[in-house]
C-alpha cells in the first residue's frame, strides 16, 4: 500500500527548512520512506475554480496580468456583458512558496481580491488555494452591513 503525507516541513543538516511530501510504501513486514523536495508551482496560465469561473494570467516578475471571467453574479449584468475584468496583482515567487494576490474591478464597480498559493502536487497537477473578499457597492451607509462577502476558491491548472 501507499500513503502519501501531508506537505512537511522538512530540515537536513546545515540547510534551512525546504517543503516537501513523504511516501510511505508497505510491502510486507517491511516499510519504506521516501522524502519528495516539493516542485516551484508556476501560476502562468489559464485555471478554473469550482464554480467554473476562469483565470488566465500571466506572471512576469513579481506582476501578474490577464483576465478572470466570472461563472457567477450576485446580480445580473454587475460583471458586464461578458462576466469579465481586467486581473492585476502581485506573486510571491521565491522558492516553493508561490504566494499570489489579485484584484478586478467589475464594470458595476464592485470589486474583489484574491489571496493565497500555489501548489504543485505530487502527480503533476497544480492548484490555487485562495481566499477571496467581494466589495459591493453600498447605495447609503445604512447598507454598508451588507456589502462584503467571504469565501474561497481552489483553482485548478487547465492549459
Amino acid at each position: 500500500s501507499t500513503n502519501i503525507a501531508r506537505i512537511v516541513n522538512f530540515t537536513g543538516t546545515k540547510d534551512p527548512p525546504c517543503l516537501g511530501y513523504f511516501v510511505s510504501w508497505t510491502f510486507g513486514d517491511h516499510i519504506l520512506h521516501v522524502f519528495f523536495q516539493a516542485i516551484p508551482c508556476n501560476v502562468t496560465g489559464v485555471w478554473r475554480n469550482e464554480l467554473g469561473s476562469v483565470l488566465d494570467i500571466e506572471a512576469v516578475g513579481s506582476e501578474l496580468r490577464g483576465r478572470y471571467q466570472s461563472a457567477v453574479e450576485t446580480a445580473p449584468g454587475v460583471t458586464g456583458p461578458k462576466q469579465q475584468a481586467k486581473l492585476l496583482g502581485v506573486t510571491g515567487n521565491r522558492g516553493l512558496q508561490t504566494s499570489v494576490a489579485f484584484s478586478v474591478l467589475w464594470e458595476a464597480g464592485s470589486c474583489s481580491s484574491w489571496v493565497g498559493q500555489c501548489f504543485q502536487l505530487p502527480d503533476g497537477m497544480r492548484v490555487l488555494k485562495t481566499l477571496w473578499m467581494l466589495r459591493s457597492v453600498a447605495s447609503c451607509p445604512a447598507d454598508n452591513w451588507k456589502s462584503t462577502r467571504m469565501g474561497e476558491d481552489t483553482f485548478v491548472f487547465i492549459s
